[in-house]
């Protein structure tokens, strides 16, 4: 099974006019949630250059589950295209028929540690 997941960085941002706004978001998709997040936040190793420089992140959605990877992939791409920011979190089926699943209500945004049965 094949996730793609929502996490935000906890690290705050200032606009040019030095007003603060909320963190970076990021999309990816995985096999298992709970490992990626950690390696995102450098608690093993592989989190990807951009996530290493924004750390620490939380998690804020989770779609899925996708039969394979390229399921996968191409749902992260549609997700990347077509929402920015918090919408990301908000992705519903009736916007696209990848979108799949509970999004910002899944488990796995109040538990980092959930797993898949």
């Amino acid at each position: 099974m094949w996730w793609v997941y929502v996490i935000q960085s906890e690290r705050k941002r200032f606009t040019k006019q030095r007003r603060e706004v909320p963190g970076f978001h990021y999309v990816g998709s995985t096999t298992d949630p709970a490992r990626r997040l950690r390696e995102h936040n450098g608690e093993l190793t592989g989190g990807g250059r951009f996530t290493a420089k924004h750390r620490p992140w939380q998690p804020r959605a989770l779609y899925g589950p996708y039969a394979d990877r390229s399921e996968a992939f191409k749902a992260e791409m549609v997700l990347k295209h077509t929402k920015r920011g918090n919408a990301r979190c908000r992705w519903a089926p009736h916007e696209h028929p990848l979108c799949r699943g509970e999004g910002a209500d899944h488990p796995w945004v109040k538990d980092p540690n959930w797993t898949p049965d």
